[in-house]
């Protein structure tokens, strides 16, 4: 079993660094859309296509590098995405078309796929069960700071600036400079671990399933389906609120970093919860099942006071089930390949939400940005239906590895 060390901590503080800047990279054009749109003259299906090439491109390659990662390549994976993301961003901040930032975003995508198979596994090397969660949920936290700040750091470098290419610029800049203290992390965990295990403080084996589970094709399903209303709240956000309520940039930015900031509370809520009460699923369904509703309320016009507290409700209920969703996903994948098991959790079931900006930017152009939120929570109520087959594990005694093989 696991066990809590300094190793532990040096590869969560890692993985938490790393996270930040994968979801800030993944989400960096966000904010300026609505000023590449007028630049380049985009549609919004073209605005949908440069938001998932990134994502469809990341969760193309995650099946590779997850089982890469099961070779031993894990922890270059989790640092390098760092420096090779921010070299990308550096060369977006030059597009002058449609096709130029595409190709970036495309490039940005293999440089970011490191990340979330070979993180996730290498946590859940580090901490036992009773511990997971939370450390799964502090790592979630960076990735959602990560999302959270680009809409205030991009409406505060777009007020300095007046313009989208030089904050690009410095976003490129951040990560190659975040590379080094990474790097150094991991390679000081690695030698730390060794120590351990010949003092015989650690195993490094993490608990799981053998073999491969129903649980684990269903949850995989789960994910793909909650990916896509992720994915359109978190990306294409901002540019619905100038469409839809009229807002500017700065303030449509401004509302979508206050929806994301409710969610960093919502993770550090259900966290510890989930922890203590051994649950995964029903925090995972409380999540999914209050999104159909608060969807629906986004299409009512709302007034702005109205308007900020569905905001907030909707990052702090969708990020409430993010911890104990992860943690699920840890525990239901085969203790042997969990390197492959997310690299399909964040490949193939990933697909979905990578494509979903797409439609739902084919959708707004077509009939309206309020049938764009009616797709969102028709796919959420589909995942309240997938989510009813889930079941959660029995519980260990922190001693005991839970066998659980499907017939």
């Amino acid at each position: 079993m696991a066990k809590v060390t300094k190793a532990s901590y040096a590869v969560l503080t890692a993985c938490t660094v790393s996270h930040f800047m994968n979801h800030l990279y993944t989400g960096a054009l966000s904010p300026f859309f609505p000023l590449i749109r007028d630049e380049l003259g985009l549609t919004l299906t073209e605005v949908g296509i440069l938001t998932s090439a990134v994502i469809l491109t990341m969760t193309s390659a995650h099946l590779v590098v997850g089982y890469l990662g099961d070779k031993g390549l894990r922890d270059i994976f989790i640092s390098i995405s760092v420096l090779l993301s921010g070299v990308v961003m550096l060369v977006a901040s030059f597009s002058t078309s449609f096709l130029f930032l595409l190709g970036t975003q495309i490039a940005l995508g293999l440089g970011v796929s490191g990340y979330h198979p070979s993180a996730f596994p290498a946590i859940s090397a580090k901490f036992p069960k009773r511990e997971r969660a939370k450390a799964i949920g502090l790592n979630a936290a960076g990735g959602l700071v990560g999302m959270a700040i680009i809409p205030f750091l991009g409406v505060t470098l777009l007020v300095i600036f007046g313009w989208w290419r030089e904050p690009v610029f410095i976003f490129g800049l951040m990560g190659i400079a975040l590379f080094f203290p990474i790097i150094l992390m991991m390679r000081w965990a690695s030698k730390q671990s060794l120590i351990d295990a010949a003092n015989g403080i650690n195993n490094e084996k993490p608990e799981g399933q053998i073999g491969w589970t129903r649980n684990f094709w269903i949850a995989m399903v789960f994910m793909g389906l909650r990916g896509i209303p992720f994915r359109c709240t978190t990306l294409m956000m901002p540019i619905y609120l100038v469409d839809s309520y009229g807002f500017e940039p700065v303030w449509a930015g401004s509302l979508t970093a206050i929806m994301l900031s409710a969610g960093l509370l919502g993770e550090l809520v259900s966290a510890p919860i989930s922890d203590k009460s051994g649950k995964r699923v029903p925090y995972m369904m409380f999540s999914v099942a209050s999104m159909v509703p608060l969807f629906l309320f986004l299409n009512l016009s709302l007034d702005p006071v109205s308007l900020i507290i569905v905001l907030v409700a909707i990052g702090f209920i969708y990020f409430f089930g993010v911890p104990p969703g992860q943690a699920y996903e840890t525990e239901v994948s085969p203790t042997e390949n969990q390197g492959l098991a997310f690299g399909l959790l964040f490949s193939i079931g990933a697909i979905p939400g990578s494509l979903s900006p797409i439609i739902f930017g084919w959708i707004g152009d077509v009939y309206g940005l309020a049938s764009s939120i009616l797709f969102l929570a028709i796919v959420s109520g589909i995942a309240v239906i997938t989510g009813l087959f889930l079941r959660d594990l029995p519980s260990q005694d922190g001693n005991k590895v839970t066998l659980a093989i499907e017939e």
